[in-house]
């Protein structure tokens, strides 16, 4: 188990290193920080993950939130018929936290097995 002083001091570096990525690059600052918590919903529940492979998840679920906020935003605007102000930093929440769970899934999965059933040899048709 960590200390709480080093596990708090993590995590405000990790919290100012995203803030300043956003500061420089012209990122809105919603979508950077809901990135970041949808990033770390899963890679801090995960203890059974190596060190390694959750920082990756992080990684990609932080890229794939702040490059996929504009298009979910958008997409819950649109089912939710909500016009006052944009839901991107809600869409990068989302998508982040998404894109860790089906990559595990995705991970867990044989493709072998798949394409057995697209072909239709799981039920004997041919």
């Amino acid at each position: 188990m960590s200390d709480p002083v080093s596990g708090t001091v993590a995590g405000g570096a990790a919290l100012t290193g995203a803030s300043i990525y956003g500061l420089l690059t012209g990122t809105d600052y919603g979508v950077v920080f809901g990135a970041f918590a949808g990033a770390v919903f899963y890679v801090a529940t995960a203890a059974d993950l190596t060190l390694i492979r959750r920082a990756a998840y992080f990684v990609v679920s932080y890229i794939a939130g702040v490059y996929g906020a504009g298009l979910v935003g958008s997409k819950l605007a649109s089912l939710t018929h909500y016009e006052d102000k944009p839901l991107d930093a809600l869409g990068t929440v989302i998508l982040s936290a998404l894109t860790i769970k089906i990559l595990t899934f995705a991970s867990q999965q044989d493709p072998a097995q798949w394409f057995q059933r697209w072909r239709g040899g799981a039920n004997g048709n041919k």
